[in-house]
């Protein structure tokens, strides 16, 4: 088999990444590199929060998740990754045959993450994270979504139907067939 084609998925918290791969997982024979699984920000070597994205994205360690790519590569025709930053991390990049951004409207992007991640949550904390949103969070979204989309092969929008989206990435990306040639 030739080498893996890699699709990553970018966009913002709450954007419908994983949902989106989960779909396209069930299409494809492919494996799945969920960004999620690393917790890179969590890492002592994470730059601070408030560091631009255009700084950020390389300053983190992506190497458990290289690893991971590495050990896969060339044993599926697709490899699809949850990463945020799509093109922009100069590590993986060169592993990327295809970025596909998916840009979501803030306001859902914020509505789906306050039910996935707060709903055991008090309303005090739920009120916290809404001040932290407005004042810290949303600036680094706005300038993530204008600096991680403006090389993605595809943008997305994000209010489309998953069958919408799904149907559109299946039409940018080779065959399983064209793959095993």
């Amino acid at each position: 088999m030739k080498s893996s084609y890699v699709v990553v998925i970018s966009g913002v918290t709450g954007s419908g990444k994983t949902t989106l791969i989960n779909a396209l997982n069930k299409k494809l024979n492919s494996f799945v590199i969920p960004f999620d699984d690393y917790s890179i920000d969590a890492l002592p070597s994470a730059p601070p929060i408030d560091t631009p994205v255009k700084d950020a994205v390389n300053q983190y360690d992506i190497s458990a998740l290289m690893a991971d790519l590495k050990k896969v590569n060339n044993h599926y025709p697709f490899i699809l990754i949850d990463f945020p930053f799509g093109y922009k991390n100069k590590t993986l990049k060169p592993f990327i045959d295809k970025v596909i951004y998916i840009k979501t409207p803030l306001d859902i992007c914020l509505a789906r993450q306050i039910i996935r991640d707060y709903q055991d949550k008090s309303t005090d904390e739920i009120m916290s994270w809404m001040r932290t949103y407005l004042d810290f969070a949303r600036p680094i979204f706005v300038d993530h979504e204008q600096f991680v989309s403006n090389d993605a092969d595809l943008v997305m929008d994000g209010t489309l139907s998953l069958n919408e989206k799904l149907n559109l990435v299946l039409k940018t990306i080779p065959s399983k067939k064209d793959l095993l040639q």
